[in-house]
């Protein structure tokens, strides 16, 4: 038995394990530009470990590349992933707040932003050929216009909380109201692990509206 859990501690140890599977291959490439399987995966990880509704996660946080259908590893996440042992935090945004942030993620499309933002628990849709900061035609929050004045709870990578990305003109660190310890690579396995197959084709959560 001893010998038997020395091993599985090795295989562990180097990420190596199953998490869980994917049933579509999760890429992070054209993090910068557009919406991304791999990026929907990792925001939905980061809101269901803080518990919020919203979430989201800017694209300097992502290497180029992709972890084909089929097992999830620890590994495989740390190379999709520049900061792996990142921790999050959550800052609450009022809804001008929220629209201004989503604006300043969409204000370079389709030219590359390492600030474009991937998201949970937010559909939008912009027009890139608009002004930048009326871009935004359409932004809900579970199928619900976001609202002004209204409260939002917001997960992030703590870089990012602290205003990074050029976001500290709308949030800093003094408006983080509580953070985690846990690290971005490993709550995104222990995510997929506790789904125990996940699928992210085609969330259509950030839309440019048609020509």
């Amino acid at each position: 038995m001893k010998i038997a859990a020395i091993v599985m501690a090795v295989v562990l140890s180097a990420g190596a394990v199953l998490a869980g599977t994917t049933e579509t291959e999760l890429t992070s490439a054209n993090a910068q530009r557009e919406e991304t399987s791999f990026g929907d995966l990792t925001a939905d990880a980061l809101a269901a470990a803080a518990s919020t509704t919203l979430a989201v996660v800017p694209a300097v946080s992502f290497k180029s590349g992709t972890i084909p259908a089929g097992e999830v590893t620890l590994a495989a996440v740390r190379e999709l992933l520049t900061q792996p042992n990142e921790t999050w935090a959550v800052v609450p945004l009022t809804g001008v707040e929220l629209r201004e942030m989503l604006e300043r993620s969409v204000s370079r499309a389709p030219q590359p932003n390492a600030g474009f933002l991937q998201v949970s628990g937010i559909d939008l849709y912009f027009d890139p050929n608009a002004p930048r900061n009326a871009r935004i035609t359409r932004l809900t929050v579970s199928d619900a216009d976001v609202q002004p004045d209204a409260l939002y709870e917001v997960a992030m990578p703590l870089s990012l909380a602290k205003g990074g990305s050029g976001y500290f003109t709308i949030f800093r660190e003094d408006d983080i109201t509580r953070s985690g310890a846990g690290e971005m690579a490993q709550l995104l396995v222990d995510y997929v692990d506790q789904q125990g197959s996940v699928n992210r084709s085609g969330q259509n959560r950030i839309r440019t509206v048609p020509d």
